[in-house]
């Protein structure tokens, strides 16, 4: 396979007049570009990206070529035309269009397509679609294109939610997923489950992700939580909120701190959902637990 062209490079093998860019939001993975394009034929080499085009103004004749014959069709608003990554394509139309630019990086199509459908994805693949009308893609598109020209407070997660939307949206109508074999089945090997173990005890006073979690064993997030569930009975959540309990329960029998300070210490937000949790775990608060070891203690 031949170099792979990037988001910047494109305009010199389809040069318009571009009009907007979601560059200003942050997110590389998942970009917006506006472009007004003049009638042209053009040779597009393959891209690293996937590429979604959506169709805002004008109509034509729009012909396309990206492996074997020619396809030929009308174009227009509410028009979306999808392509793969890594295939080179020819370009011809007559009129003046305006179309969006979806540029989804194959990093995140492989990670979005492993977390809905809860398969670890090896490669995803596009259907050469010349045209589709789907409300639900121009709706997005509109909604993304209103976030980036407003530019007001949380812009940011208002796209980064609409562009997992659209990602999950078109892996379900528009792609080939090849999913990766199952991994080894069944516990962790000792090793593994031991420095696990040591990790969440040595950092049990902040918060945990899975994919810290993951990365110990060289696992994926979905691999790791699947082999986590067979090997110690729960989730990893469920876990790590437990050992936070039993610290908790550590301090309650020994010190006299505040309750507050225990929460800190044991990793919880704060003092409320040290209650909450411990409350759901043993039945009781953690002034009644102390409460209740200071009595025993009086007892003996």
């Amino acid at each position: 396979m031949g170099q792979l062209i990037t988001v910047e490079e494109l305009p010199r093998y389809a040069p318009g007049e571009m009009k907007l860019d979601s560059l200003a939001v942050g997110r590389n993975d998942f970009r917006l570009r506006i472009f007004r394009y003049a009638p042209s034929d053009i040779w597009v080499p393959p891209s690293e990206n996937y590429l979604i085009v959506i169709y805002r103004d004008g109509v034509t004749s729009m012909n396309r070529r990206v492996t074997g014959a020619w396809k030929q069709d009308q174009v227009g608003r509410g028009v979306t035309t999808l392509m793969t990554r890594a295939e080179p394509s020819n370009w011809r139309w007559k009129h003046d269009i305006e179309v969006s630019h979806f540029y989804i990086s194959p990093t995140l199509m492989t990670k979005t397509a492993s977390e809905a459908f809860d398969r670890d994805a090896e490669a995803v693949e596009l259907h050469d679609l010349l045209k589709v009308e789907d409300p639900m893609l121009t709706w997005i598109n509109d909604q993304m294109v209103q976030e980036i020209a407003a530019g007001g407070p949380g812009g940011r997660l208002c796209y980064d939610a609409l562009a997992l939307q659209a990602s999950v949206h078109i892996l379900r109508k528009y792609a080939a997923i090849e999913f990766k074999l199952p991994c080894a089945q069944g516990r962790f090997r000792p090793a593994h489950a031991r420095l696990i173990e040591d990790y969440v005890e040595q950092n049990i006073f902040r918060n945990i992700t899975l994919e810290e979690l993951a990365t110990i064993c060289n696992c994926t997030p979905v691999q790791f939580a699947r082999k986590f569930r067979v090997h110690y009975g729960m989730r990893p959540h469920t876990y790590v909120l437990r050992r936070k309990v039993e610290h908790a329960c550590q301090h309650l029998r020994r010190d006299r701190v505040a309750l507050k300070e225990i929460a800190l210490l044991a990793g919880f937000a704060d003092q409320s959902h040290l209650n909450r949790v411990f409350r759901q775990h043993m039945n009781v608060t953690p002034a009644e637990y102390r409460r209740q070891v200071c009595e025993r203690t009086l007892e003996a």
